[in-house]
């Protein structure tokens, strides 16, 4: 169980600095960034989503359509209706965080329903696919953390 011990000690800590970070932010894109605190919050949502579906073809990927606004190569720039809100992002991760501690409980050490291939490395296991989404938060949460030090509100 230390791969989801080790999601729930990566979520909770995007969920601190997240629920820390004053709302007048969210948007903000500075010069140098391709992206915004509230594109990367609910990025880490939407690519979590995509890969516990992947480990687990019975799991139901929530706000479905959230991947117009957050999957890889998406960007706030080219948005044409407006996002979700950061009060939702917010809510959608901490609903994540319990059901991927529901849903995959005792099942770490499955094949995955879809392996998922970056490069020549294979992820074919559920682990391997929920090991990967919480290292993948981590690099988003380290953008976001640059993010609210380098945004100045008045």
């Amino acid at each position: 169980m230390g791969t989801l011990r080790q999601f729930n000690f990566s979520r909770s800590s995007t969920l601190r600095t997240l629920e820390k970070i004053n709302e007048n932010k969210w948007g903000q894109q500075p010069e140098g960034f391709s992206n915004t605190i509230l594109w990367n919050a609910g990025h880490i949502f939407a690519v979590t989503e995509i890969l516990l579906s992947k480990a687990d073809s019975s799991y139901t990927i929530r706000q479905p359509e959230w991947t117009a606004f957050f999957a890889p190569g998406t960007s706030p720039t080219d948005w044409s209706v407006p996002p979700p809100s950061s009060k939702d992002i917010l809510e959608a991760l901490w609903d994540q965080k319990t059901r991927i501690r529901e849903d995959f409980f005792g099942k770490t050490s499955q094949p995955a329903a879809e392996s998922f291939s970056i490069g020549s490395h294979l992820m074919d296991t559920t682990s391997s696919l929920i090991q990967f989404a919480t290292w993948h938060e981590g690099t988003h949460l380290g953008i976001i953390q640059a993010l609210d030090k380098i945004i100045m509100i008045n």
